[in-house]
């Protein structure tokens, strides 16, 4: 959300460091590295001025030169900013013992999810020790309503309120279980609100498998997700009710007690 200016906005706003940072959102939304010429023309400034920003990020490595001669993406230090911002964040503080706990005792990756605009966001990651490792690390992205995460994490909405969010989305189908419309979608999360969990084998790719459970906050509203996720060799299915939904179920009530929640 864009902050309102103030009364002495020309006075306090820094047009380079404001260009220096649009430079960084530039390359992050880039599905490839861009050339200097490419930044300059999407931040409508002269080839000279968009060097100057290039040269300056290089030196501080927030940027580095892709493999394609002449071609900028991000480097490292950016990621760093972004796992200090995750690490930083109270829930992921007291999620990290539970979820540590939870990776041991089921020996699968563990992680918690948060619901951000559309997508959702792998706050943090603990992947298994031995054996079976989860692609799904901290910072990945996945749009909500292709991932059975997603649906998780929509099932405090109203019908009303999952029409809206599917309104404007492109829901284009991930696997033959992508809900691709507002009532598909609404039918997975009503079976989520009946289950209570969501165990997804297949959903959002073939072989992979994984058991996911709310976390609530002191209002009692659903805020992230538990889940466990791996290929589906790391999973026994006869135990999935007795074994893995208790264990996921467990971590997300004792997250949620970190918060303040005191509901059953």
């Amino acid at each position: 959300m864009t902050q309102p200016e103030a009364a002495n906005h020309a006075v306090y706003f820094v047009p380079g460091l404001h260009r220096g940072l649009k430079v960084l959102e530039t390359l992050g939304a880039s599905d490839e590295p861009l050339s200097l010429s490419e930044i300059a023309r999407a931040l409508e400034i002269s080839r000279s001025s968009a060097f100057r920003l290039v040269y300056t990020l290089r030196q501080m490595e927030f940027i580095k030169e892709a493999e394609q001669k002449n071609t900028y993406t991000l480097g490292a230090r950016v990621l760093n900013l972004g796992f200090a911002y995750l690490n930083q964040q109270p829930m992921t503080a007291i999620a990290r013992p539970h979820l540590s706990a939870l990776r041991d005792k089921v020996n699968i990756s563990a992680h918690l999810s948060v619901l951000e605009g559309t997508d959702v966001l792998y706050l943090s990651s603990h992947q298994a020790r031995a054996g079976y490792v989860s692609n799904m690390v901290t910072g990945t992205r996945q749009k909500a309503y292709a991932s059975a995460i997603g649906w998780c994490l929509l099932s405090d909405l109203s019908e009303e309120e999952l029409r809206a969010f599917c309104s404007g989305q492109d829901m284009a189908a991930v696997t033959v279980h992508t809900p691709t419309d507002a009532d598909m979608l609404i039918e997975r999360v009503h079976d989520v609100v009946a289950k209570g969990y969501v165990y997804s084998k297949g959903f959002r790719e073939p072989g992979g498998s994984s058991v996911a459970a709310p976390v609530r906050d002191a209002r009692g509203r659903i805020v992230a997700c538990v889940n466990i996720s791996g290929p589906d060799g790391a999973f026994d299915e006869t135990r999935i009710e007795s074994f893995y939904w208790p264990a996921v179920a467990e971590t997300a009530q004792h997250i949620s007690r970190g918060l303040g929640y005191t509901g059953a």
